[in-house]
């Protein structure tokens, strides 16, 4: 068995005129070398021959493809496009590998990946067949089929097999993982279309009343929300007594006229206290003879 030396670095008192401190001190020991993993290193160069050959794939159908394209399209363009035939089911392998403990998902890029390079070997082979050479076209198309064999061998090789009770333990975990998965994404959508109700909502309440419409001008006696409300109840004030003048129920005393005049003239007359106002005023809105009480203060000046 081999011997290696390896250095390792501990902890020990160190003591001088009688004062003590922890200091770090440098020892060597003897390791055993493990033998050579010769399954690794085999790996590591099976997958590196893997990678070459489909790397000459690759480049083999674009060349072939791509000149059979730029027969009809611009070359730039027809190479460029040429690498996605052998790009298709490189990638569907690459999944093929990544499901490969779940047999269900993982059938579907397995023929999907065979029917992708199925069409690039037929590209390839008519590409030697519009140019005279049919056997060559067929030569460069088994350079595909080679490479995706190889790639297929290898992962038979190194995947892991389950046995059924293990398969179906891995599966139930996987299911009950994604149901929660699914589960978040759906929260997520719920509270985006709640959010979005929300805002509808609110949309259409405050888009639908004039009387949430904020109104401002810089002059002083602008259109505002008050002087809005004021001036429609005003004018139906001045329309329910021409309608009781018409009727021959009007009044002609001081309370005749809109609830903002006959505020104002109480307010001359001396009364000025809110609650006497509206007392004096019966067959107004109380809350409408509070407004104009407010009103009428402020634009009078009255304390």
């Amino acid at each position: 068995m081999k011997i290696r030396s390896a250095h390792r670095t501990r902890t020990v008192p160190k003591t001088i005129d009688g004062r003590t401190h922890q200091v770090d001190e440098t020892y060597t020991v003897e390791l055993p070398v493990p033998p050579p993993d010769r399954d690794a290193q085999a790996l590591k160069a099976v997958t590196g021959l893997a990678v070459l050959i489909v790397t000459g794939a690759i480049v083999w159908s674009t060349v072939a493809i791509g000149g059979l394209l730029s027969m009809a399209f611009n070359p730039a363009i027809s190479y460029g496009i040429a690498c996605v035939f052998d790009a298709t089911w490189i990638g569907l392998m690459t999944l093929e590998w990544i499901a490969r403990y779940d047999s269900q998902r993982a059938s579907l890029p397995r023929r999907m990946g065979w029917a992708a390079l199925v069409l690039s070997m037929a590209l390839i082979a008519a590409h030697g067949a519009v140019g005279d050479f049919l056997w060559i076209g067929i030569a460069g198309a088994a350079v595909s089929l080679v490479a995706k064999s190889f790639w297929a061998v290898v992962m038979r090789t190194t995947e892991a097999r389950l046995d059924p009770a293990t398969a179906q333990w891995v599966a139930a975990e996987r299911s009950e993982v994604d149901g929660q998965r699914a589960l978040v994404a759906v929260r997520r959508q719920l509270e985006r279309s709640k959010a979005k109700a929300r805002d509808e909502a609110e949309a259409l309440s405050s888009g639908g009343s004039v009387t949430e419409i904020e109104w401002r001008t810089p002059a002083t006696e602008g259109l505002t929300e008050d002087r809005i409300r004021t001036e429609v109840e005003q004018a139906a004030e001045r329309i329910r007594t021409a309608q009781s003048a018409g009727s021959g129920s009007a009044r002609t005393d001081p309370d005749s006229g809109s609830v903002k005049d006959r505020v104002r003239a109480l307010y001359d007359s001396g009364t000025t206290d809110p609650a006497a106002v509206v007392e004096a005023l019966p067959d107004a809105n109380p809350e409408t003879v509070k407004r104009m009480v407010r009103l009428v203060r402020t634009e009078g000046g009255y304390a």
